[in-house]
């Protein structure tokens, strides 16, 4: 009963209203307020059409105070459901007259109804409505003499209007309601491990939800809100060309308003696509083909088309078609992916290498479009190596800073970027920053992407790796299993075929940023990926990445540059002159780089003990060497900051580096009890055949000097004697 008590309130006000200038108007609200009197309930208001025409009449009048009031009441009508459907076309040419008037309020009172109208079971249900409707709404959208504030409120009517077509579509066409593609754009994590974790879980569930509900089979046919909203869906792509909208009778609104709402479609209503032929046909012949031509760099764009918007729309409607259509649309896929690939390397303005740089980065966080785009391309034999080719391409970006002037400006601006990212901050410049700077910090963002983007691969390969573990497709390292004699489960062979088409490129790049870079939050993400990558293959047996790998992770565990001190010496008393005599004095310094990589080596080490087996010589050697450092009186450690975590209390404390260190060799061997009996045996083999070397050098006087010799052979002997010690349970 409220609403009759609020309608008989807005009548009295409209007949106070009119009672001067318009009798006619003063009488019939006057009339309604009986008719409203006798009604036990409102809906029976739907019955009497003399309420409805009185508001229809106020807004007729053309004033604003009456037209407010004929409109509000008409909005409390219809959210209501009390308008009988055929009244419609009634209401929307009252609608467009009152778009037409110049009153703001008018024109915001015009948007509101419509949109409740959608909102309503009034929600027009044919083309001829829907398109009136959605050409009010346009118009006042696009008139030059419309304020900002009905442009927004236009902008945004119009999208929900858009979103509540569709929506009905899926109703009708009985698919699943979930917007699958929604969220897709989700905020940066701390590590690019993380954004992982966080996008395969993301896209395992909207696949889930989309195999749950959807029907198995594509259908042509299409219910009569299927037919409208295709309709729609044309027109849009006719004006995001640039072209005009037959259908909404609209000659052009901004392109880049048309895109906007097609990328909302395209990520939000996948079911569509993917089900109905008619709409899978219009984004295959439409939309792809709208998309490659803006996506063309070999022309001059022209007003819109060269703004940064507007090719950031176009590179995230081409990024949804990939992530979520490459499986159907598979040649479109190719081109767009070889499209951006090419963008990277071509004389382009900066921004538009870095937003097609943040796409590529994208994918490469998303495990699940990794894996669909490697089986759909890389494994094909009749399609290209896109995934290679867009690693390679990214490891290109990361290589060039060396040729760069401002080469070490750019790895200072990388790893600050890093270090932000670490502690949960945006990196940002200075608001004074000068033009050079600025060159700078696009030129190290640029960089940034591209290595997380390869991180990203190295870390989708893993977390592939780990889901043929768990799956059982292959072996966990724990297990006490000889290796299959050939691979047959789907993620395994995919993971094993992304590792032989990666690795080398993957390994160049982070061997030679690592090199490069001081700062540690950069350091430790590389390390990370080091240590997933070299998992991942020794899970795979994939020998000769996993070695090459190894091999160059310890190529940063200890470096031992050998100073020389120099003594002179008298050789003779008849001797006129003197000479002096070398002593060579190893002077052993562990920067943090140093030790993160050792901390590195030992998790590698623990994780794959049993599946090493002729690798383990790799890590001996370095093993030795540290062992060697650890004794020596002239090795120091550099502090480590308060930037990461860190491996000392203090740099005079108990716990120092070195201390941490031995320990982490001692209890390496002395978890031997753990292994299997033919990792142990593999891991004495190793040890064997380093003091094998050592003597074999030692005798022939070639190789390293003797004090690194006997110390190597020591190493091995006390370490076999701890293996044994730890494992005599094994041998009685």
């Amino acid at each position: 009963m409220a609403l009759m008590a609020v309608l008989e309130s807005d009548l009295r006000a409209l007949s106070a209203e009119a009672r001067r200038r318009y009798p006619a108007v003063k009488d019939a609200a006057e009339h309604a307020i009986l008719k409203l009197r006798c009604l036990s309930s409102p809906s029976e208001i739907v019955l009497n059409e003399d309420i409805l025409k009185i508001f229809l009449m106020a807004c007729e009048v053309r004033t604003v105070k009456m037209s407010v009031i004929g409109l509000s009441c008409l909005q409390k009508l219809i959210s209501h459901d009390v308008v009988a459907p055929s009244a419609l076309k009634e209401i929307l040419d009252t609608l467009k007259d009152h778009g037409e008037m110049a009153d703001e309020s008018l024109q915001l009172k015009t948007l509101q109804t419509i949109l409740i109208i959608f909102q309503s079971r009034l929600q027009p249900d044919n083309e001829d409505h829907t398109a009136q409707a959605l050409g009010i709404i346009l118009r006042l959208l696009e008139n030059n003499r419309s304020s900002d504030s009905v442009r927004n409120t236009a902008a945004a009517t119009f999208r929900q209007a858009v979103a509540l077509i569709f929506d009905r579509v899926v109703s009708a066409e009985s698919l699943p309601a979930g917007k699958f593609g929604s969220g897709v754009y989700i905020s940066r994590s701390s590590s690019v491990s993380s954004d992982v974790n966080r996008n395969i879980n993301q896209q395992e569930s909207l696949e889930q939800e989309f195999s749950s509900g959807g029907p198995s089979l594509m259908r042509d046919t299409l219910t009569k809100s299927g037919k409208l909203a295709l309709r729609l869906l044309e027109d849009l792509t006719a004006l995001a060309a640039g072209g005009s909208a037959v259908w909404l009778r609209v000659s052009s609104i901004q392109r880049t308003f048309a895109l906007d709402l097609l990328e909302f479609i395209l990520s939000n209503y996948v079911v569509l696509f993917r089900v109905l032929v008619p709409y899978e046909e219009v984004l295959r012949r439409q939309i792809c083909s709208l998309l490659m031509t803006s996506l063309r760099t070999d022309t001059e764009p022209e007003g819109e088309s060269g703004e940064p918007y507007f090719r950031r729309l176009v590179l995230r409607s081409v990024a949804n078609i990939i992530r979520l259509y490459s499986s159907s649309l598979i040649t479109e896929s190719e081109v767009f992916l070889s499209m951006l690939v090419r963008v990277i390397s071509l004389d382009l303005p900066l921004w538009h290498r870095i937003l097609v740089l943040e796409i590529l980065r994208g994918f490469c966080v998303e495990a699940r479009t990794m894996q669909v785009l490697f089986l759909n391309f890389d494994m094909h034999p009749k399609n290209t190596n896109v995934v290679e080719g867009m690693v390679k391409a990214l490891a290109r970006v990361v290589s060039s800073i060396q040729f760069q002037d401002t080469c070490e400006e750019s790895l200072a601006a990388v790893a600050g970027m890093f270090s932000s990212k670490a502690k949960g901050i945006e990196w940002s410049l200075d608001s004074d920053a000068s033009n050079a700077a600025v060159l700078v910090a696009s030129e190290a963002h640029a960089i940034t992407l591209a290595i997380e983007g390869l991180l990203g691969v190295v870390f989708t390969v893993a977390t592939l790796t780990d889901e043929a573990v768990d799956t059982g497709e292959l072996d966990s390292p724990r297990c006490e299993s000889d290796p299959p004699a050939k691979l047959t489960g789907r993620t395994a062979l995919l993971c094993v075929s992304m590792v032989d088409s990666l690795w080398l490129t993957i390994l160049d790049a982070l061997s030679f940023i690592l090199a490069k870079s001081q700062g540690e939050a950069i350091i430790l993400e590389i390390l990370k990926g080091y240590q997933a990558f070299t998992q991942a293959c020794g899970i795979l047996h994939a020998v000769e990445p996993l070695n090459s790998f190894l091999a160059s992770l310890c190529k940063f565990t200890i470096g031992i540059p050998v100073e020389v001190e120099k003594r002179s010496v008298v050789q003779s008393p008849g001797s006129k002159r003197s000479e002096a005599l070398l002593e060579p004095k190893e002077t052993i310094v562990l920067t943090p780089k140093n030790v993160q990589a050792l901390r590195t080596l030992f998790n590698i080490s623990h994780r794959l003990h049993n599946v090493l087996g002729p690798s383990w010589s790799l890590v001996l050697e370095t093993l030795a060497s540290l062992d060697r450092a650890i004794h020596s009186p002239h090795a120091t450690t550099q502090e480590v900051s308060t930037a990461v975590p860190k491996l000392t209390r203090d740099s005079s404390g108990q716990y120092s580096d070195f201390h941490i260190l031995s320990s982490l060799n001692s209890q390496l061997f002395e978890s031997s009890a753990l292994m299997h009996v033919a990792a142990v045996k593999s891991l004495l083999s190793a040890l064997r055949q380093l003091s094998h070397q050592c003597m074999s050098a030692a005798v022939s006087g070639f190789g390293p000097p003797s004090s690194q010799k006997s110390g190597s052979i020591c190493f091995s002997v006390e370490r076999m004697l701890s293996i044994l010690v730890n494992n005599v349970h094994s041998m009685s």
